[in-house]
């Protein structure tokens, strides 16, 4: 099949032109088209959509469905586009709507292809980050690892296939000597259900076999308790930083995962936000937005490196840690967030060696929320700066919570609430006397 297609702008006219008389014919709006041939014919039909940037997706993943034939995935996405047009283009590679499709014959490597277009449209549309889909990805790697065939269809992917899964990934884990890879296996698990779910809503798959009520949430392991640095630990990780020094504020005075902090960029750094900036990223672990406010010494550090490295004018795309020995970022233009953060993880260990400190990234997010508890900032507000629930602030760093709830019992004794601020309302204005002894 030979298609040369491309996209059309279409003025929208109006419904009925005679109410109108005297004023332009179009409304003002336009839509989308695709015209072009196939096999050498004329073709003109609706994208169905009014947004530039659909269209253009709709384009260009109808090429490619056009040219990969029915075992495309593409076909899926493409369901959204009207029903002459989407019959059009599928009766001329013999695809069926996955409607009329077995379940069975679509295969993990189609799922995940099918699950990262719709994700990709939410990223365009500011409701997911890339980072999270990079996430993704590594789960979906270890997986098709797991299955040993890509083409491994749905239907032979069992509860039983997932346990196993969990066992081999936890060990995996342990033999890299990753001390919290419990915590990875629950967030390997959370992917999986989430896709799993998207194929069932999808009618790609009958069940979901995965039922989180079963699972640990990610994050939660009792067995791992928080682990923050002493301060003679922190002095000796100061001492021997070096080069490192940078990196090490950055995890102490932001409690970014290493993920998040291999992955944060300039457009994250808000240096006139709040009383001296904040610094705000969309995480990958839980998708919710962690709001950090900086403190002098992190926001100068922040300062000093984009001076220093690009001369005041800061590329907002560009990443924020950079590995001192090769003078390029952790994330490399592969977009390979488990690679950096294993990049990082190395540096943080070798730190900890030449401190004689046992350090890994996530000791310097225990530091961060314990040093906040102590510094008696209560748990909500903490949620909020590492993007986590207050369940799992009171499971993780229970030690630490009476300090941050004694403050909240003497706010509520010695505060100015309701009453008091209508005594001292009343009070306003009026001149005070001096009673004699």
């Amino acid at each position: 099949m030979i298609v040369n297609i491309r996209l059309k702008e279409v003025r929208v006219r109006r419904k009925n032109s005679e109410q109108y008389q005297g004023e332009d014919k179009f409304t003002g709006a336009v839509t989308y088209s695709v015209i072009g041939t196939v096999d050498r014919k004329p073709v003109r039909l609706s994208l169905g959509t009014k947004d530039l940037r659909i269209a253009n997706r709709r384009i260009e993943k109808l090429k490619l469905a056009c040219a990969v034939g029915a075992t495309s995935s593409a076909w899926v996405e493409l369901e959204a586009l009207p029903i002459s047009t989407f019959n059009f283009f599928a009766s001329k590679v013999g695809y069926l709507r996955s409607a009329e499709k077995a379940p069975t014959e679509l295969t993990w490597a189609g799922l995940v292809e099918t699950f990262e277009l719709e994700m990709q449209s939410l990223i365009d549309k500011k409701m997911r980050s890339a980072n999270t889909l990079d996430r993704y990805r590594q789960t979906f790697r270890h997986f098709a690892a797991h299955l040993k065939n890509d083409e491994a269809y749905l239907s032979d992917i069992t509860p039983a296939t997932v346990e196993l899964f969990k066992v081999a990934r936890y060990k995996s884990i342990k033999e890299l000597k990753q001390s919290r890879g419990g915590s990875s296996v629950a967030l390997d698990v959370a992917v999986l259900h989430r896709v799993f779910k998207f194929a069932v809503k999808k009618q790609l798959m009958d069940s979901n076999p995965i039922n989180l009520a079963n699972e640990n949430k990610p994050g939660k392991n009792p067995e791992n308790g928080a682990r923050p640095f002493t301060a003679d630990e922190l002095a000796a990780l100061r001492k021997h930083a070096g080069q490192d020094t940078f990196m090490l504020l950055l995890l102490l005075q932001t409690g970014l995962r290493g993920s998040d902090a291999v992955a944060l960029r300039w457009e994250n750094v808000h240096f006139e936000t709040g009383v001296n900036g904040e610094i705000q990223v969309l995480t990958m672990k839980r998708g919710k937005v962690a709001t950090i406010p900086m403190v002098s010494e992190l926001h100068n550090a922040l300062l000093e490196v984009a001076q220093t490295r690009y001369g005041g004018k800061i590329p907002k795309d560009d990443y924020v840690l950079y590995n001192p020995e090769t003078a390029e970022p952790f994330m490399n233009a592969s977009r390979d967030v488990e690679a950096a953060r294993k990049r990082m993880y190395a540096r943080v260990v070798a730190l900890g060696v030449r401190a004689g400190v046992d350090a890994t990234p996530h000791d310097f997010r225990d530091t961060f929320a314990c040093d906040a508890l102590a510094k008696r900032v209560d748990i909500y507000s903490l949620a909020k700066m590492l993007a986590d629930t207050v369940e799992t602030i009171e499971t993780h760093y229970a030690s630490f919570i009476p300090a941050a709830r004694d403050a909240a019992q003497n706010l509520l004794e010695t505060g100015v609430g309701i009453e008091e601020q209508a005594r001292i309302a009343k009070t306003r204005g009026k001149k005070v006397t001096a009673i004699r002894a």
